[in-house]
């Protein structure tokens, strides 16, 4: 491979690639009619699964080589490789320690307590945000619940949607002191 295409596939974004194959299907319908869309549908999801196979054979070769479990955790941290690897549903990480993840580098950024209610089967993250911010908020509701929904879907491309819940904080305990060891005033033991 030479430098300057290596150079070129490590730049690759993976958003605009999917924005530019989606152009090129709404041509190929425009062109061709549904049919000729659905015919390109049908070639792309060949394509992908041709590629799930691959991956999933390099994949299936690596985890027999001591130390690489721990190694594509690390790189399946990259935006691009981990988006990839949860396309085909080979992340080495399980989706609810990747959200847990984004939920604490939101608590760094933001400043807010997130706790992870859920993750459903059909991809939706439910998201419970402490109410209440004593001073320290990292901006409005709307702010905080797009920078959480950007970073888990980030650590979590198929995440297909983000709830975020508001809570009410829980009431305080009561506290209940023991017996002092003095018996009060006026009181003969």
């Amino acid at each position: 491979m030479s430098e300057q295409h290596w150079d070129r596939v490590l730049e690759l974004d993976p958003h605009s690639v999917g924005v530019r194959v989606e152009g090129l299907l709404a041509e190929v319908e425009k062109a061709g009619g549904p049919a000729a869309r659905d015919a390109a549908d049908g070639v792309v999801r060949e394509l992908l699964h041709l590629n799930e196979a691959g991956l999933a054979r390099l994949l299936d070769g690596l985890v027999t080589v001591p130390g690489v479990t721990e190694e594509l955790r690390v790189l399946a941290e990259d935006e691009l490789v981990g988006g990839l690897l949860a396309l085909y549903g080979l992340h080495p990480v399980p989706i609810e320690e990747r959200v847990l993840v984004a939920l604490d580098r939101a608590r760094r950024r933001l400043g807010r307590e997130f706790t992870l209610i859920d993750v459903d089967a059909a991809g939706t993250a439910r998201i419970a945000l402490a109410a209440g911010c004593g001073g320290g908020c990292g901006g409005g509701a709307e702010a905080v619940s797009e920078t959480v929904c950007s970073l888990v879907q980030q650590a979590a491309p198929e995440i297909v949607e983000v709830v975020v819940e508001e809570v009410a904080p829980a009431p305080p305990l009561l506290q209940i002191g023991l017996p002092s060891a003095t018996a009060p005033t006026g009181v003969h033991a």
